[in-house]
């Protein structure tokens, strides 16, 4: 398994990388895959600005976000790269204003974002209420094992 990650904005990711490789390994587990396998995951850093742009243009959701997958094992070609999972853009202005209105830390919740975007790449969803809870089963459990100050989102 392979993590790479890039800062496009002032955060640069530092310790959060090994808890974050933490994040995808134990995603890959628990969606029953060998994270000893050789998947790839990009996770970049970006700005408000940045985010808002690219959930503009293929959300049609014209706000900034916390983060947004993009899978990569899904759609024309990707049988022939079952390995590369996709790319997580994660806004860190986003993410710590989350950490202070649910009462994470701020490396709790970019952990979460992980998790979360993670869960997007292997194929959950929230659209729909028997979605929404699978994944919110998900995050909980994943987010529990690796984190012991997690207090949840508040929307269980």
């Amino acid at each position: 398994m392979k993590v790479a990650f890039f800062s496009e904005c002032g955060f640069e990711p530092g310790e959060l990388k090994k808890g974050a490789r933490k994040a995808v390994s134990a995603a890959l587990k628990y969606k029953k895959l060998k994270p000893t396998d050789p998947y790839e995951v990009s996770v970049i850093f970006v700005e408000k600005e940045r985010i808002r742009g690219i959930n503009r243009d293929y959300r049609g959701i014209d706000r900034a976000t916390d983060v947004i997958s993009f899978a990569l094992r899904e759609g024309e070609g990707a049988e022939f790269t079952p390995f590369v999972l996709g790319d997580l853009y994660i806004c860190s202005d986003v993410v710590a204003d989350h950490a202070a209105r649910y009462g994470n830390s701020l490396e709790t919740e970019m952990l979460f974002m992980v998790v979360h975007g993670m869960l997007h790449l292997l194929g959950f969803d929230h659209h729909k209420k028997g979605e929404r809870e699978a994944m919110r089963q998900a995050e909980n459990e994943l987010m529990t094992a690796l984190c012991p100050d997690w207090r949840g989102r508040g929307e269980e």
